[in-house]
């Protein structure tokens, strides 16, 4: 695996901050949602808190290696790939969930207009 350089831990800094807002923003339950699936309703919101503190743990190590070159010769490559790799994951999981879901409402709306 490649060295990262100062340019790519910038990049990787970028990356982390927009999935920590986009977790905070876009990915919530409804409550009436959340009661008709229990079930479904827990894991996505267990892999959204998955995903935003991976993503978290990512974007301080990230932050403290661009900053640190003396943590930046500690902190390894993987350090910061796993969490991050992982909250991406998260993050793919929840953006299919999100996008079903407003497939399947408009595929409802659609079958309750016809006669």
């Amino acid at each position: 695996m490649r060295e990262l350089t100062a340019d790519d831990l910038g990049l990787l800094l970028s990356v982390f901050a927009v999935l920590l807002i986009a977790f905070g923003i876009d990915f919530h339950l409804s409550r009436r949602a959340a009661q008709r699936h229990r079930g479904r309703a827990l894991f996505f919101g267990v892999v959204s808190v998955v995903g935003e503190s991976m993503t978290a743990i990512a974007l301080v190590l990230t932050w403290v290696s661009l900053w640190s070159p003396a943590a930046w010769e500690r902190i390894d490559d993987l350090l910061v790939f796993v969490p991050g790799s992982i909250a991406v994951v998260c993050a793919v999981i929840l953006t299919g969930e999100k996008t079903f879901g407003r497939l399947a409402a408009m595929a409802g709306r659609s079958s309750e207009s016809r006669p």
